[in-house]
């Protein structure tokens, strides 16, 4: 019963393939159509291949268009100084929810960042010692209401995302105030 039923289903399979219709079938006729086919007409080549430049269009920055918080700007935004151990670029005022960056002195879960100290809604840190300053990572001795702890500081996302490692903890923060180049 078995070998009956395969061979039936092998005739079934065979049967739904069929032969070459006529139009698959390459004949004289066709091959003298395909060679007189129209030439196709002679192109002029440039003897500057360049295209003209874009115009410009003023887009806003990149940052700018992925700051997801979309803060406004602030009216007490930090601004950077050059003068201070804490680099220019990590000077600001950092947030973890939109709500940090409201104007007035409340601080919230912000987090500030001074020529010289790190402000929080819980506390003031004091740098004591830097110990490493590169473009994008800073980190340093910090005292807190006379206790010392290192603090790290690392600039990812265009300068405008903070990660904040202290006491084995990592806190992302995100700049407040319209995005803006740092140095």
């Amino acid at each position: 019963m078995k070998p009956i039923l395969a061979a039936s289903l092998l005739v079934l399979c065979l049967s739904g393939c069929g032969s070459p219709s006529d139009e698959d079938v390459l004949t004289d006729e066709k091959i003298r159509a395909s060679q007189s086919a129209p030439q196709l007409p002679d192109i002029e080549l440039s003897d500057n291949p360049e295209p003209p430049p874009a115009p410009v269009v003023e887009e806003p920055l990149a940052n700018e268009v992925g700051n997801e918080m979309g803060n406004e700007l602030i009216d007490n935004a930090v601004e950077p100084v050059a003068d201070g151990p804490i680099p220019p670029a990590f000077q600001a005022r950092w947030a973890t929810r939109p709500e940090d960056c409201r104007p007035g002195e409340v601080l919230g879960n912000a987090l500030v960042i001074t020529p010289d100290a790190l402000m929080s809604g819980e506390s003031v840190g004091r740098l004591t010692q830097a110990t490493e300053d590169s473009p994008e990572r800073f980190a340093g001795i910090f005292e807190y209401d006379g206790s010392e702890r290192e603090e790290k500081l690392v600039l990812t996302g265009s300068s405008n995302t903070l990660i904040r490692i202290s006491g084995g903890q990592r806190y992302a923060y995100r700049r407040c105030g319209a995005a803006r180049p740092t140095g």
